[in-house]
Order: structure tokens, then sequence, then C-alpha cells
């Protein structure tokens, strides 16, 4: 019996120090990802290009994703489609990955065009490394980070 409680106590002690050993990602990190949104936003309301492609990870562009993709998608195919800002947004992040749950709005602020960003910290930058649309329904609580 003795040696029964010491077990759990060992595999108790095991849990507890393995839980303490996992650190949660710093909050400094909100305001970087939340620059490097800003600064996507400004570039895809300018339309540059060249400033998009500085703000790309090299995961996207592995993946054939380039500004003229995110341009496409923000504008529409035709190109007619109005953009004001990225907004309604909630972050989830880890220490190298984030990702951004938003809306491409207009300036009437409507919430029918959802977009989906991640983001990866590569260079001491967080860089995108990755975009689609996603349902209303889904739920960044249960999606991942990518």
């Amino acid at each position: 019996m003795k040696s029964f409680t010491t077990l759990i106590l060992v595999f108790v002690l095991l849990i507890v120090s393995f839980g303490c050993s996992v650190k949660s990602p710093k909050r400094d990190n909100i305001p970087l990802i939340k620059k490097s949104l800003l600064k996507l936003q400004q570039a895809v309301e300018q339309k540059d290009i060249a400033a998009i492609d500085s703000l790309l990870s090299g995961k996207i562009k592995k993946e054939k994703g380039s500004a003229d993709s995110l341009l496409s998608f923000v504008y529409g195919p035709n190109g007619n489609l109005v953009f004001k800002q990225f907004g309604n947004y909630e972050i989830a992040y880890t220490k190298d990955r984030a990702r951004i749950d938003c809306f491409v709005m207009d300036s009437t602020k409507s919430k029918n065009r959802p977009i989906v960003f991640y983001f990866r910290f590569e260079n001491k930058l967080w860089r995108l490394s990755g975009f689609a649309p996603r349902q209303l329904k889904d739920s960044t609580a249960t999606d991942s980070i990518n």
C-alpha cells in the first residue's frame, strides 16, 4: 500500500512538473502581430504589391501564394469590390505562429467576407504564411493556428 501511494505521488509530481515547464507565449507578441496586420492592411489598401511581398513568409511563396492572389481575393477577380479594412479581428497565437480571423470590410463595415490569415515569426518579424476565406460558422477555439 505504501509503494502504491508513493507511485501515485511520483506520478502527480511528474504531471505537475511537465505542466509547469510549458510556458505561455509572450503577450509582447500581440502588438507585433497587430502591427503586421496593420502593415498588410495598408499595403492592400494601396494595392502595393512590393509592400505585400515584403510581408510574406517563405512558406506562402512555396505554396504559390502571392500578393496578386491576396489582392484578387480582397478586391475580387474583376477588381470591383471595395476595401476599407480588415476588421473585427480575433488573434490566436503560439510562440512562432498566429492565426487572425477577421473580415474584409468596406465602408459599411459589413461582415459578409470572412477571411483567416496565418502568420509565422521569421527573422524577428511576423510574416504572412497563408490566408483563406472562411465560413462564418468557423470557431477560432477549435481551429488550428497552422
